[in-house]
C-alpha cells in the first residue's frame, strides 16, 4: 500500500497519546485532589507521604487510581495478546473504550458539580483505566521502538543510554513522545482554566485521531 509508511503512521499515534496523557493528567492533578491517573510512580510516592495534608484522603485517590490503572492494563494486554498474530487489530478497540471512559469522566464530574468522595473517586478510576487502556495500545502500536506514552522516565531513560552509547534507538520517536506530553499538560491546563469540566474531552479528541492513525497503520500490514 502506498502513503506514509507505517513505522510513521504509528509514531504520529504515539505521539497524539503522549499529547493526551499530558492533557489529562492535568486535569486530574488540578481538579482530582493532586492525584495522577497517568503517573503511577507519582501516585506510589503519594502514598508515601503520609504527612502530607488530607493525607487519608490522597491515599484514597492515589491507591484507587493505581488499581484501576493495572487492572485496565492488564485487560488491555490480554486483549491484545502479544501470541495473537492479530493483536493490531484490536489496538483500536482499547482505544474506542478509552474515549467512552473519558466521556464518562465528564459526564460523572458535571453530575457531581465537585461535590462527593465517592463520585471523586469514581471519576479517578475511570480516567485512570482510560489511560491504562491508551498505554497498551500505544505500545502494541509501537512495539518496534519500545515507546511508552505513559512511563516517561522509562523513555527518557532510553533516550539518554542511546545517546550515551552512539546508538540510533528511535531517539527522536522518543524525544516527541516527551514533547507532546508537555504540550498535552498545557493545553489541558489552558482549558482547565477556562472550562474545567469539560478539560477530559480535549484527551477524547486525541484519541480519536489516534484511532483513525491505527486504522491506517493496520492498512498497511495487510
Amino acid at each position: 500500500m502506498t502513503g506514509v509508511p507505517a513505522p510513521h503512521l504509528a509514531t504520529a499515534a504515539a505521539f497524539v497519546l503522549s499529547f493526551s496523557t499530558g492533557a489529562v493528567d492535568a486535569f486530574a492533578f488540578l481538579e482530582l485532589g493532586g492525584i495522577f491517573t497517568a503517573n503511577m510512580t507519582g501516585n506510589l510516592i503519594l502514598a508515601g507521604m503520609y504527612t502530607r495534608p488530607d493525607y487519608l484522603a490522597t491515599l484514597a485517590g492515589a491507591t484507587v487510581a493505581v488499581l484501576a490503572f493495572a487492572g485496565a492494563l492488564y485487560a488491555g494486554f490480554r486483549l491484545t495478546d502479544a501470541r495473537d498474530e492479530e493483536r493490531h487489530c484490536r489496538v483500536p478497540t482499547l482505544l474506542w473504550v478509552s474515549v467512552l471512559l473519558q466521556a464518562a469522566v465528564v459526564a460523572a464530574g458535571v453530575a457531581a458539580a465537585g461535590n462527593g468522595v465517592s463520585v471523586r473517586l469514581l471519576v479517578i478510576a475511570l480516567s485512570a483505566g482510560a489511560l491504562a487502556l491508551q498505554t497498551a495500545g500505544a505500545r502494541r502500536i509501537t512495539e518496534f521502538a519500545g515507546v511508552t506514552t505513559t512511563y516517561v522516565t522509562g523513555t527518557m531513560t532510553s533516550v539518554m543510554h542511546d545517546l550515551a552509547d552512539h546508538r540510533d534507538g528511535h531517539v527522536w520517536m522518543r524525544l516527541g513522545s516527551l514533547l507532546t506530553l508537555v504540550a498535552g499538560a498545557v493545553t489541558g491546563t489552558a482549558v482547565i482554566s477556562a472550562l474545567p469540566a469539560l478539560a477530559p474531552l480535549i484527551s477524547a479528541a486525541a484519541v480519536i485521531i489516534a484511532v483513525v492513525l491505527v486504522r491506517r497503520v493496520d492498512l498497511h500490514r495487510r
